[in-house]
């Protein structure tokens, strides 16, 4: 029994060595030598290695070998793009030369909300240092908003009203996003005023979640892409995509189809906003394909630029949706269960389904912008209260991804599709969302719109859906 179980482990060890030599073997190839491959393989083969090292033996000069090459591999590309200066050295006269840093460059550091001493160690200087140049130059760092309790009341009541469910951190995320500035205690106090119910609530259903390990090397390294379809049932898909490094959301969309086209549409937005990233993760469902083509297109082949896998493996993806859900769309879905509950809403008729889409998608797509504002702004706890924003912001400074110029001439290259989009396995069922057929014409499409904007804005939406509802079954008559 031993010798086989030695036998499977010289196996898996040997496969492991023959797995690591054959990527190194391509990385160094290549002329010219791709960095960003060689940083990503060491990197991804690493956590592996030491992971294993756990159940089998791994030789340890193999192992110091590939730390030792990692080390100088991310050196080098260190070398290579030049950290960022921000500050230039004055000789003068007499004494130690003046460092001058730039009054601009000071405003827009100050202008993220990270903390002093981060600027001073990102720009390579003294906290004291920071504060001169901050004093000479007339600069404060951002205090507190002095508002009162009643109008910190209010708009944590308007937060709650976008996003019920939504905790401590993602509130006080909002409220960043809408140059609210207060302590954790004020934000506290003022949930427990306005939501106490909702912290107990929330308390009796938290639960345990058991973080991996993760390691990317900058912003733009790796993106996570995925479709949400929890809202499937009434014709309603999200496409999501975040930086894995800094969990800032790329891209958070609404659509009513899952087409492959719309997919795209939404992730190529985002890189024409954010740029291009040089890896992306996604399930291996067939609407991920166009991103797929792009991303071998403009990134290139057998080097990761497309890794497709199990969704339930997309770890950054799938806590946005937990959160997405916890904050936004379960306020709809639970909306539109009681009206099918109550007989007001069939999601077999073509008519009822329109007026969904008329009445909520436009405040699904509010909420989720907000959602997005308050995520991109939340403390991180385990980054030392850094939010996404600020993680990109420093990180961006930090490192460099190279862009492909001419995106739009590159040539298609020579791939088997077939192989491309499922070498992991099996493609996840395809869903299929029908597309919905109205009956109404154009005038008549144009009154639905008018009830819609001419609507009291405190008038809640059920009873704004019934009311277009009505108007669309009477078209028929």
């Amino acid at each position: 029994m031993e010798g086989e179980e030695e036998r499977q482990q010289d196996t898996l060890r040997r496969h492991l060595l023959s797995r690591l030599l054959s990527k190194l073997e391509l990385g160094l190839t290549r002329e010219p030598v791709d960095l960003d491959y060689m940083e990503f393989t060491c990197r991804q083969e690493l956590y592996l290695c030491n992971a294993l090292s756990r159940h089998i033996d791994m030789p340890t000069e193999i192992l110091h070998a590939l730390q030792d090459l990692f080390r100088l591999v991310t050196e080098h590309i260190e070398c290579i793009s030049g950290r960022n200066r921000y500050v230039e050295t004055l000789p003068g006269q007499m004494g130690r030369p003046k460092l001058d840093i730039e009054r601009e460059t000071l405003e827009e550091f100050l202008e993220t909300d990270l903390p002093v001493p981060c600027i001073a160690k990102m720009m390579g200087v003294s906290i004291r240092t920071v504060f001169r140049r901050m004093q000479q130059f007339g600069l404060l760092a951002r205090r507190y908003s002095s508002m009162s309790d009643e109008e910190l009341d209010r708009v944590v009541q308007d937060v709650k009203n976008e996003m019920p469910m939504a905790g401590y951190r993602m509130v006080k995320g909002r409220l960043r996003s809408l140059g609210v500035h207060v302590q954790w205690r004020r934000v506290a106090a003022s949930l427990h005023r306005v939501d106490s119910l909702g912290i107990i609530s929330r308390l009796a259903g938290l639960g345990c979640v058991v973080c991996r390990t993760y390691s990317v090397r900058g912003p733009l390294s790796l993106w996570h892409v995925d479709t949400n379809h929890k809202l499937i049932r009434y014709n309603i898909v999200l496409f999501g995509a975040v930086d894995g490094y800094s969990r800032k959301v790329m891209c958070l969309r609404v659509a009513t189809n899952n087409l492959a086209s719309t997919a795209f549409a939404a992730f190529k937005e985002a890189t024409e906003k954010h740029g291009i990233p040089s890896r992306v993760r996604a399930d291996q469902g067939v609407e991920n394909v166009e991103i797929a083509r792009f991303m071998f297109n403009v990134r290139g082949t057998d080097r990761g630029s497309f890794m497709s896998g199990k969704s339930v493996h997309n770890q950054r993806i799938e806590r946005l949706w937990r959160d997405v859900k916890t904050c936004v769309t379960s306020k709809y879905q639970n909306m539109l269960q009681s009206l099918e509950r109550d007989q007001l809403l069939d999601v077999c008729s073509s008519e009822d389904l329109f007026a969904v889409h008329a009445v909520f998608l436009p405040k699904l797509r509010k909420d989720l912008e907000s959602f997005v504002d308050g995520w991109n702004n939340h403390p991180i706890r385990t980054e030392n209260n850094m939010t996404p924003e600020q993680l990109w912001y420093c990180g961006i400074r930090e490192t460099s991804i190279d862009q492909p110029e001419n995106v739009e001439d590159l040539e298609e290259p020579d791939i088997d599709w077939d192989i491309a989009t499922n070498h992991d396995g099996e493609i996840d069922g395809e869903i299929v969302v029908p597309q919905i057929e109205s009956h109404l014409n154009e005038g008549q499409i144009q009154v639905v719109q008018s009830l819609i904007e001419q609507s009291d804005p405190d008038l809640p939406a059920r009873d704004l859906y019934l009311t277009c509802r009505e108007y669309i079954l009477a078209q028929g008559e």
